[in-house]
């Protein structure tokens, strides 16, 4: 098993808590998970809901923050509501009006707004020319939180190409910012960009293999 904690503690070593660390925890037992909390890291990512119930179920005795960071379909909403404090991927007013409308009493769902930087057919996302629209919706549900962004960019062996691609998720939520100041995270970067992410703004970076391995 790959050392969680020492590949914490160097991702924290490169970042200098420049950013927040969101474990992706997906395909990972709530073993392992403990062990990544018991690290110091808070924040886990999860992207199919079913998998991601039973770890919530099992670790609630834990101060952790679950982030749902998959695809939304609308009949997961109220489970989705019921079980993340975070929804990075919100592309639609839709989805946005089915997890306040079945949020939990006394309970707020902080939110992101995916973001399809570069235009990809095959990805979810709106337009970022969208954004403020969309965001005008968010603020107006009581029970959504509007925090920021996030985007997966094009999966580019050039360095160059990503860097262009954070560059215009940062100029977007800039744009966001003007009008929604709150809404100041920007949910970007992976294992494999993370320290190129950070540097161009990210505050939020998504971990999976730089922290549990590869997976099997």
């Amino acid at each position: 098993m790959e050392n969680i904690k020492e590949n914490i503690s160097f991702i924290n070593e490169k970042i200098k808590r420049n950013a927040t660390i969101i474990a992706v925890s997906k395909k990972k037992s709530a073993e392992l998970i403990k062990e990544a909390f018991e690290s110091g890291v808070e924040n886990f990512g999860e992207n199919y809901l079913q998998e991601a119930i039973e770890k919530i179920s099992f670790l609630k005795h834990l101060k952790i923050n679950w982030h749902f960071i998959g695809k939304i379909q609308s009949n997961k909403c109220k489970e989705i509501a019921k079980n993340f404090e975070w929804v990075h991927t919100v592309d639609r007013f839709k989805i946005a009006k089915l997890l306040n409308d079945n949020c939990p009493l006394n309970k707020t769902i902080n939110v992101l707004i995916q973001i399809n930087i570069d235009k990809e057919e095959s990805k979810s996302g709106i337009n970022d020319e969208e954004i403020l629209s969309l965001a005008e919706g968010i603020s107006s549900l009581p029970n959504l939180k509007l925090k920021g962004v996030m985007v997966i960019p094009k999966n580019e062996s050039d360095k160059k190409l990503t860097e262009i691609s954070f560059e215009k998720t940062v100029k977007a939520s800039m744009r966001l910012r003007d009008k929604f100041p709150h809404a100041n995270e920007v949910s970007m970067g992976m294992s494999n960009d993370f320290e190129l992410a950070i540097k161009k703004g990210s505050t939020m970076i998504r971990i999976g293999t730089g922290i549990f391995g590869e997976r099997h």
